[in-house]
């Protein structure tokens, strides 16, 4: 309960009914002279002749009548057998949520959105080549494979390792918006998210930034291994021939995984960068740095991964 007040309003669990004015009041302004009841009052009290008595079981009936209310506002506490059950509640909870699509599980939802990405490439593809059009649906497989699916369990391994509870969903505007980027060349891939809920206790700075980092730092693990390969098969030490030497698959995975982080290490919105800045720039900016550091090269050796992935 508020103490009345006018200049206070602190939240009490004790409150002192005063039998003047009929207030509730905090231990500071109990007294009738701290919050200020009029001579009138006090002198109408005193010839009404109210009892102590009275005016305690008029304050519990204020009290008990507040406590009514505030449970009323309160919405039913929902309990569960076990965590399982608890998983299976809030996993139809965030599927049945406003703008949320979901094919009725997680593999499903993870498959739709691969293929999704994978299609739209590979169409786009089909309309600007001349020869091995089929190829362009293989490469736009690797390249979502090797970037997209890992960036996304990522982040919900690493949910799962700090306790708490991860799901992979669709987002129709995500999906509409995927369509519409990739449709025009711009390529950015937003089919679904991965929804976190706490379970044994509420995420800090920390929890929520570990779990940011999984997406792109695994992007960045991925990128580093392939642009290793990329170099020692552009230079010849490892022959590589066919339609994986031109373009190089490795440098293509190695610039699609670096520009998948660096998108998401953007500090705006809701995007990863924003969350892993605010629980540790040193990271984020080391992050940052190791994806420039692998994106800058693989660029200068294949300026024409954009035309790569467009027309290849």
């Amino acid at each position: 309960m508020k103490c009345e007040h006018p200049e206070c309003g602190v939240e009490a669990e004790i409150l002192f009914y005063c039998r003047y004015c009929g207030g509730s009041f905090c231990v500071n302004h109990r007294d009738s002279n701290m919050h200020a009841c009029s001579p009138q009052q006090r002198r109408d009290q005193t010839t009404t002749g109210t009892s102590p008595e009275e005016a305690v079981r008029q304050f519990v009936y204020r009290a008990a009548q507040a406590a009514q209310q505030a449970q009323a506002q309160q919405p039913t506490p929902v309990t569960f057998a076990s965590e399982e059950e608890q998983k299976k509640y809030i996993e139809k909870r965030l599927v049945s949520s406003s703008g949320l699509f979901s094919l009725g599980s997680e593999l499903m939802d993870i498959l739709f959105g691969f293929a999704l990405i994978v299609l739209v490439f590979g169409f786009f593809q089909y309309f600007y080549r001349d020869d091995n059009k089929w190829w362009g649906f293989l490469l736009s497989a690797v390249l979502v494979g090797t970037a997209f699916l890992p960036h996304e369990l990522a982040h919900k391994i690493v949910a799962m390792m700090r306790g708490q509870f991860a799901r992979y969903i669709l987002w129709v505007k995500g999906m509409m918006f995927t369509l519409l980027t990739l449709v025009i060349g711009i390529g950015l891939i937003v089919p679904g998210f991965v929804a976190i809920v706490p379970m044994k206790k509420q995420m800090d700075k920390r929890d929520t930034g570990l779990v940011s980092l999984a997406g792109p730092a695994t992007n960045a693990v991925i990128g580093l291994i392939s642009i290793i390969f990329g170099f020692l098969t552009y230079f010849g030490v490892i022959p590589l021939s066919g339609l994986a030497a031109d373009p190089n698959i490795f440098l293509l995975i190695a610039q699609f995984n670096a520009l998948i982080a660096l998108f998401n290490c953007l500090p705006v919105w809701q995007l990863d960068g924003a969350k892993i800045l605010k629980w540790n720039k040193y990271i984020y900016f080391a992050l940052v740095l190791v994806n420039l550091a692998i994106a800058i090269p693989a660029f200068i050796y294949n300026p024409g991964f954009l035309t790569a992935v467009t027309q290849t």
